[in-house]
């Protein structure tokens, strides 16, 4: 077995919101005026969203150096598709997103093939995006090549 490393975040809830601390580092989390909240930051869902591309960011950089691969940026693009109906008690509908789309541009002088070899190997090392897919989110995942401007 590898290295465990534990992940602890506590926060405190004030009506939608919530104010949660991670070691040194805060985040606001709240809800937006049509859901009870005040739209004071962020909404958990989007925050779940961020979480998949600053993961995959953080995943391709690591797994391009073993590459030995071009990474020079990358752009990311996440959507999420729920049905609110099951948030709100319909037990027939699915309390989670049922559909997750990333698009991804990255800025590299590898080719398309490459390219799709690092996205493979993101997607099987991710965590995020792996808790995501093996718990049968259905996850979109489509990385190309920025075009060269001149």
């Amino acid at each position: 077995m590898g290295q465990l490393t534990k992940f602890k975040v506590e926060g405190k809830g004030m009506g939608m919101r919530i104010d949660a601390v991670a070691g040194k580092h805060t985040i606001a989390i709240d809800e937006p005026e049509s859901f009870g909240g005040k739209d004071s930051a962020i909404d958990p869902l989007s925050t779940l969203l961020s979480s998949l591309i600053a993961c995959e960011n953080v995943m391709a950089q690591l797994i391009a150096q073993e590459m030995k691969f071009d990474l020079q940026g990358i752009t990311f693009d996440v959507e999420g598709h729920l049905d609110v109906a099951g948030l709100m008690g319909d037990l027939s509908v699915k309390p989670y997103f049922q559909q997750v789309k990333v698009k991804a541009v990255i800025e590299t002088s590898e080719s398309q093939e490459r390219i799709e070899e690092l996205r493979k190997s993101v997607d099987l090392r991710c965590p995020v995006f792996r808790t995501m897919k093996d718990a049968g989110i259905p996850i979109e995942n489509l990385w190309t090549k920025a075009e060269v401007t001149v």
